[in-house]
């Protein structure tokens, strides 16, 4: 009886040993963040619907909680010129709404799109047919909008932009709207869903105004991240989240309609 003891006793402590080297290597296989209590997320200012009520809702942190069940976000909002370099500058460990600038840090799929347009009144009279027609007339746009309209906006008003003085940025894009129906002759380029948001809560009249689709038909925005395991995990997740009809839900229930979604494009890896 005492072999057979010892010789259990044996069996048992190898198995506890297989037990913890299996655990070692799962925890090396983790991502550094895996282990953190919060997830820092840089995220805009309230921009309804994307991001709203303090960066606690809005399509934008649904689909980013979505994306990654199980781990604890939490969001920091930061101005828009910020985001861009959250990560770089280890102030969050994700950073919602960039683009990629293929410097060290590491990309998502793009997360979601924004339809922006020209937008003018009609009492106005302004034309617009083509990005250039935007120039000799006050421009307003959010912070670093230089950045994501293409080349011919950035040449008119990027930093050695030919038109720049009449061109001005905003962190607080209710701010930039109130901006454009206070004055006149005004030219905003903004997000169509945004637009109407803060218009209809201001109580103004959207009959009064066109919109001039001048830009690409969308613009598209990543998730960095200082963490390419994380990356891969967010972009499998909203892969996971489009293919089970969440995402087009909560487009649905924010009464954003898309012609298009990033779904059609991320469940082929683009």
């Amino acid at each position: 009886m005492r072999g057979d003891g010892e010789a259990w006793g044996a069996w048992k402590m190898r198995r506890v040993g297989l037990v913890i080297l299996l655990f070692v290597g799962i925890l090396g296989g983790m991502s550094d963040v895996d282990a953190e209590q919060d997830v820092v997320v840089a995220l805009s200012p309230d921009i309804p619907p994307y991001v709203m009520e303090g960066g606690t809702a809005g399509l934008e942190v649904e689909i980013l909680r979505g994306a990654l069940p199980g781990l604890s976000l939490r969001f920091e909002q930061m101005s828009y010129d910020h985001l861009q370099t959250a990560v770089q500058e280890g102030k969050a460990a994700m950073s919602a709404g960039v683009q990629d600038l293929d410097d060290g840090v590491f990309y998502s799929l793009d997360f979601v799109e924004f339809f922006n347009a020209a937008i003018v009144k009609k009492s106005d009279g302004i034309a617009i047919g083509k990005v250039g027609d935007l120039a000799n007339h006050p421009v307003l746009t959010w912070e670093d909008a230089w950045r994501e309209l293409g080349n011919e906006f950035e040449n008119l008003f990027g930093p050695e932009g030919e038109d720049r003085d009449d061109y001005l940025e905003f962190a607080d894009q209710e701010e930039q709207v109130r901006a454009f129906w206070e004055e006149e002759g005004a030219v905003i380029v903004i997000d169509r869903c945004i637009f109407k948001y803060f218009s209809e809560e201001m109580g103004e009249d959207l009959s009064d105004v066109e919109e001039h689709l001048i830009f690409a038909p969308v613009t598209g925005f990543k998730v960095s991240f200082r963490d390419e395991a994380l990356r891969d995990r967010f972009d499998a997740g909203l892969r996971a989240f489009c293919a089970s009809g969440e995402y087009a839900a909560i487009l649905e229930r924010h009464h954003v309609t898309w012609e298009t979604t990033v779904c059609e494009r991320v469940e082929e890896g683009d």
